[in-house]
C-alpha cells in the first residue's frame, strides 16, 4: 500500500459535481460471478454504477454513497434499488445484514482505507469484494495504490481471500485488480 496524494479532494461536494456514468461492464460481470447469490446485496459507493439494479440473484439491492446528488440520480434509474445516503466507512445497517458487500473503484480514495474493509466485515455475512485500479498513479481523486498482496494482507484479518488482476477493456494498458473475502 502507497501513499500516492495527500490532498484530500474526495468530499460529497466534489462528487456531486463529478458523477461520471461509464458503463463498467467487466467489472460488473466479475463482481456478479464473485457475488454468487443469496437475499441481501449492497454496493458501498456505489456511484451511478447500474451493478446491483442488474445482479439479479439476491432477493434484496442496496445502494450507498455520500452523494447526495448521485443518491438521487441513481433512485430514479433504478426504483427496486434501495439506496441509501451514508458515508461508505459508517453506514447505518445491523450487523451481518448482506450476504455480499461490493466496493469497487473506492478504497483508493479514503484517507483511511482499513475503515472501508471494518464496515464492509460488520455488515456483511458471508463475501466482501473489492476492486481497486492496479498501479494507479496519477488519478489526483486516488490518494493509494494498492498491489494483490496489500489486499490479501487487509483482508487476512476477517478470512479466507484471494485476488486476480485483469486488464481493462475500457482503457489500454490499465488493469484492476479484484479481491474477495470469504469470512470466516
Amino acid at each position: 500500500m502507497r501513499k500516492i496524494f495527500e490532498k484530500d479532494i474526495n468530499t460529497p461536494e466534489y462528487w456531486d459535481t463529478h458523477q461520471t456514468a461509464t458503463n463498467f461492464g467487466l467489472r460488473q460481470k466479475k463482481y456478479a460471478e464473485l457475488a454468487g447469490s443469496g437475499d441481501r446485496i449492497v454496493e458501498l459507493a456505489c456511484g451511478l454504477s447500474p451493478f446491483v439494479a442488474q445482479v439479479p440473484s439476491f432477493i434484496e439491492h442496496y445502494g450507498v454513497d455520500f452523494s447526495l446528488k448521485t443518491i438521487e440520480t441513481v433512485s430514479k434509474q433504478y426504483p427496486r434499488v434501495r439506496y441509501v445516503l451514508a458515508d461508505c466507512r459508517k453506514t447505518p445497517f445491523e450487523k451481518i445484514f448482506f450476504d455480499v458487500s461490493v466496493a469497487g473503484e473506492v478504497i483508493e480514495h479514503l484517507r483511511n482505507p482499513e475503515a472501508l474493509i471494518e464496515e464492509m466485515a460488520r455488515i456483511t455475512k458471508r463475501r466482501m469484494i473489492l476492486s481497486t485500479p492496479h498501479m494507479e498513479y496519477d488519478d489526483k481523486e486516488h490518494l493509494w495504490e494498492f498491489d494483490e498482496e496489500d489486499l490479501i494482507k487487509i483482508f487476512s484479518h476477517y478470512g479466507k481471500s484471494k485476488c486476480e488482476t485483469i486488464n481493462s477493456e475500457w482503457f489500454p494498458g490499465r488493469s484492476y485488480i479484484f479481491a474477495f473475502c470469504d469470512l470466516a
